[in-house]
């Protein structure tokens, strides 16, 4: 097939690759370690067999570990940059501003007591009705 298209110096390239296969098939030690990485897989729990599938996965190619490092980045970048956001926006000022939500964010902490809804909103109302 491939010595027609490109005459003799392609047959002795595919004759060349079929000797190196066929050596390599025979080869003791190719064997030897072929057969000691499948008797240590067989070993391994299912759980320990989907890890290292998943790590030889991604970790096998030099692509696969790039696109890691950049989903790994960019969820970082989004964590940080949501966080930042809601640190510092003026949103988070309707915590304070909602009796119910104000000891969420800094507020007079709720009374531990079975009202203690009933008593805060009342202690609220107290505040509210002294400033207007």
């Amino acid at each position: 097939s491939a010595y027609i298209r490109g005459g003799r110096g392609d047959r002795d390239l595919d004759l060349e690759a079929l000797e190196q296969r066929y050596e390599a098939s025979v080869d003791p030690f190719r064997q030897f370690s072929r057969a000691e990485r499948q008797r240590k897989f067989n070993e391994m729990s299912p759980m320990e067999k989907i890890v290292f599938i998943v790590a030889k996965t991604f970790l096998g190619s030099k692509e696969m570990r790039t696109a890691l490092f950049v989903y790994v980045l960019a969820m970082h970048l989004l964590v940080f940059v949501t966080t930042y956001h809601w640190s510092h926006s003026s949103t988070c000022d309707s915590f304070h501003n909602d009796e119910a939500l104000a000891h969420f964010h800094g507020g007079v902490p709720l009374p531990e007591t079975p009202n203690g809804v009933a008593v805060a909103n009342a202690a609220m109302d107290a505040a509210d009705a002294g400033l207007g």
